[in-house]
């Protein structure tokens, strides 16, 4: 029956990119658990489970149980990256609508998920994907059988150094041992030494070198505008912008699930209420913090991101106004 369930899970989630494992069945024995983020007690409750509720063991890791995500987990991701069911580009899974709260991790480009709300603020909460795991004290679980340890209680294997190799060394006699210095006898007494033919000391020719240039500084890379690639993974064509200059209120956006866009101009409307002018982002992130709750002209390149009505402008400068 087990081996029946896994088969099924396997075949269920295999075009998902994310692929169950059936582990044992436990029950919580408490009146109410704590299911945590990471197996340790100071860590974040994610969801609380009643007392009789059916859990998928997965493994231990030290006094937790490591499970599957039950449903009523909360797992919220920015919508922005999602179309039509699917992850555009990697995006971190939330336990809250707040791009500081804790994540569980990245759901990877191209899976598929089942959007259960959307928000105002951009935040979609999906229902939690097959592969994600969460912790319970395994005090208060009765699991159906034996438990063994999970794979990330598991200390990685340490690396074994590489062999030495083995050096030859040639320790074979010489074939002939070095000639001794010929012998130099004493001239007879009363003969005079002829003077010695002056030895003739010839220095060692310099090394020609080839003139060393000083060395030039490296030239740096450009590196490429991190600001373009955030714009890029929301959908943005960089091919297609207009220059614009926008001014009005600069406020800071609460709660934005989208990293590149923290800011926004307002203006006022025919009945003198504040409505989005655009949104606004800058690779000079103070520049637009500096601005905050200020009225501001800003001048810059204006794009189109899919299923936003609002435009994003790539701030190019910006004045303080009165």
């Amino acid at each position: 029956m087990k081996s029946e369930l896994k088969a099924l899970l396997f075949a269920a989630f295999c075009g998902t990119g994310l692929i169950a494992t059936a582990g044992t069945e436990g029950t919580v024995t408490a009146d109410l658990l704590n299911v945590r983020l990471k197996p340790e007690l100071k860590s974040v409750v994610v969801a609380k489970l009643p007392h009789g509720t059916k859990v998928d063991i997965l493994g231990t890791v030290g006094d937790f149980y490591e499970i599957s995500a039950p449903d009523r987990t909360p797992v919220y991701v920015s919508a922005v990256y999602l179309r039509d069911g699917k992850v555009l580009s990697p995006v971190k899974m939330r336990t809250a609508m707040d791009r500081h709260a804790a994540a569980y991790g990245l759901l990877p480009a191209g899976t598929k998920v089942k959007v259960l709300l959307e928000t105002p603020l951009g935040w979609a909460k999906i229902e939690p994907p097959a592969s994600l795991k969460v912790y319970t004290a395994k005090n208060y679980v009765k699991a159906a059988e034996p438990v063994k340890e999970s794979e990330a209680a598991k200390p990685a294997e340490a690396e074994k150094p590489a062999a030495a190799k083995a050096v030859a060394v040639d320790v074979r006699p010489l074939e002939k041992a070095p000639e001794a210095p010929a012998e130099v006898k004493a001239a007879p007494a009363g003969e005079k030494k002829a003077p010695a033919a002056p030895v003739e000391v010839k220095k060692a020719p310099e090394a020609v070198r080839a003139p060393v240039e000083a060395p030039k500084e490296a030239e740096k890379a450009a590196e490429p505008d991190q600001l373009d690639e955030q714009l890029k993974k929301l959908g943005v064509d960089l091919s297609k912008s207009t220059e614009i200059t926008a001014a009005g209120y600069m406020v800071e956006i609460p709660n934005t699930t989208v990293e590149a866009v923290k800011y926004a101009v307002m203006k006022l409307d025919a009945k003198g209420q504040y409505v989005k002018s655009c949104f606004v982002c800058s690779s000079d992130a103070a520049l637009l913090k500096s601005a905050v709750e200020r009225n501001v002209k800003v001048t810059g390149r204006a794009y189109s991101v899919p299923t936003w009505k609002t435009p994003v402008v790539k701030v190019t400068a910006l004045e303080l106004t009165k």
